[in-house]
């Protein structure tokens, strides 16, 4: 700080040590009387000022100016991953319209709630989901620490937002147990169809059985260790916990063994590569699913992710909670039902088992080639 300061002057005439500081505009004069500490005081009082300009500077600064900061911070810590995708979106649809023109001093913790609190869906149809609404909430903790660690602010929130108890729990639309067995009774023979009966019968994201490779299906085991997100990039998964092992029920097995043997002539890494052997692509997926769809008079509003909340829906009841977080992969222990939402099974009393191979999902899709 002293390197940036001018060397303090005697005066002689009137026996003091006098600093003219000049910063950001604004003009200071330090003086002392101390002969022999006098510079030394001048020049310490003076750094001390300058230092708090600098920080009621940062205060001053427009929330968004510091909201692209930290997101260039991120990138350059984390890369250009999902999660920044995630950030950069919640910043623009909720974080900046409400705060990005005030300075990012003035913001109290009520002010970092409205965002929570005012929060509602770009266009018309269903409201946020309580998980939305908590992805909302991380990223402004995760700003917020971020900027109290570099003075922008001194109002800490981590620990304080929430989301409110009226959030409505908000799950994607699922597949119903009669579906399951249009959907097994028979093969279109799509390129991606294997993959998507998988999906529905281990509770994969889509991008992590795009992502698996033949070497990771062994003595009926699959091993999750990438993923293929939406923009054709390979990726870890979505958290630590997304890199598991799976032992696959008879049924599954099956589905992976044709797999192998069909696709083997095409010489590709991948275990559901795309219709010449290349890497597997999400839209490719998302459209084979359209056809599905139409072909077995399927749900039109269900997606291939709903296909992971149809596994959900129809195994919870039998699987204890560590076994679902080791089948989802998630990063904590999650209340499951907030976090996906409580659908309606059609009529379909749920059967206590241990195993996932006598559960009402696999008996339907047992039943469909019965």
């Amino acid at each position: 700080m002293y390197k940036r300061l001018p060397v303090p002057k005697w005066d002689a005439k009137h026996n003091k040590w006098i600093l003219d500081v000049q910063h950001e505009g604004v003009r200071k004069q330090f003086v002392s009387r101390k002969k022999s500490t006098g510079k030394k005081e001048v020049t310490e009082r003076a750094a001390a000022w300058i230092q708090s300009q600098d920080k009621d500077g940062k205060t001053r600064r427009k929330l968004s100016e510091v909201w692209a900061l930290f997101l260039d911070d991120y990138k350059n810590k984390k890369g250009d991953n999902e999660q920044l995708i995630q950030l950069r979106s919640l910043g623009r649809v909720f974080v900046l319209p409400a705060l990005g023109s005030r300075p990012i001093g003035s913001l109290y913790l009520e002010d970092y709630q409205s965002v929570i609190n005012d929060a509602r869906p770009q266009r018309r149809g269903r409201p946020l989901s309580r998980k939305y609404l908590n992805n909302l909430k991380g990223a402004l903790v995760t700003f917020n620490r971020w900027a109290v660690a570099r003075h922008y602010t001194n109002e800490a929130v981590t620990g304080q937002l929430y989301v409110p108890a009226s959030a409505e729990t908000v799950g994607r639309s699922v597949l119903q147990l009669s579906d399951i067995q249009r959907l097994f009774s028979s093969r279109l023979g799509l390129t991606y169809e294997r993959g998507l009966l998988l999906e529905v019968l281990t509770g994969l994201r889509p991008g992590e059985v795009l992502g698996l490779h033949r070497e990771d299906y062994k003595d009926g085991c699959l091993f999750i260790r990438r993923a293929i997100n939406a923009r054709g990039k390979i990726t870890e998964g979505k958290n630590k916990n997304a890199l598991r092992v799976l032992d696959l029920p008879q049924e599954v097995r099956e589905i992976v063994k044709e797999q192998l043997q069909d696709t083997e002539a095409l010489g590709s890494v991948y275990l559901f590569p795309n219709s010449i052997g290349g890497t597997p692509s999400q839209t490719q997926f998302r459209r084979c699913w359209a056809r599905m769809v139409k072909a077995h008079d399927l749900p039109a509003d269900v997606t291939p992710y709903g296909l992971r909340h149809t596994f959900f829906t129809h195994t919870e009841a039998h699987l204890p909670d560590r076994v679902i977080k080791s089948v989802f992969g998630h990063s904590t222990k999650t209340d499951s039902h907030k976090l996906y939402g409580e659908h309606t099974i059609d009529g379909e009393a749920r059967e206590a088992a241990r195993r996932l191979s006598v559960t009402p999902l696999y008996e339907a899709a047992k039943n469909a080639q019965n």
